[in-house]
């Protein structure tokens, strides 16, 4: 691996990173509008796609570079959640809001990283970007009708 791979490695890692830490803070809000499952398989799957990028930059030789950008990027992604978000950790519409810039961008990330694994023909990072694509399409939908149905559900009570 060289270091555009690192540094690509490192921003996806940077959204597993995130995604936890949004889990974290607005955990009370997500389960009571999502469930507790839901919320716990998310909090999985960023736990264990970010343990196979780690896995991945380790065996490649380029851990110090993912690791590098993962802070960098993770600081960035942050930042844009904390000025969207305010104090707002309370409000399941709003987290569901944000999901979907984040989301979006979690999924443009995973793609270029696939990219990459094609362009290698790195067969076990091909299979975690197609699992990372996937899942955060799964996790925008899943915003998407949240969203749809708070839009319904206000319109019929106000």
């Amino acid at each position: 691996m060289n270091e555009f791979v690192g540094k690509k490695l490192g921003e996806v890692l940077a959204f597993c990173r995130v995604g936890t830490d949004t889990l974290e803070k607005g955990r009370p809000a997500l389960v009571e509008a999502l469930s507790e499952e839901t919320v716990a398989d998310m909090e999985e799957k960023n736990r264990m796609h970010g343990e196979e990028v780690m896995r991945l930059a380790t065996e490649g030789g380029v851990i110090d570079t993912t690791l590098t950008k993962a802070t960098a990027t993770e600081e960035k992604l942050k930042k844009m959640r904390d000025l969207y978000v305010g104090e707002q950790w309370d409000n399941a519409t709003e987290l569901m809001e944000w999901s979907g810039f984040f989301e979006g961008a979690a999924i443009v990330h995973w793609a270029l990283i696939r990219g990459v694994a094609a362009g290698m023909d790195h067969e076990e990072l091909l299979s975690l970007t197609e699992e990372g694509v996937n899942w955060h399409y799964e996790m925008i939908e899943l915003a998407e009708g949240h969203l749809e149905t708070i839009g319904t559900d206000k319109v019929s009570t106000e």
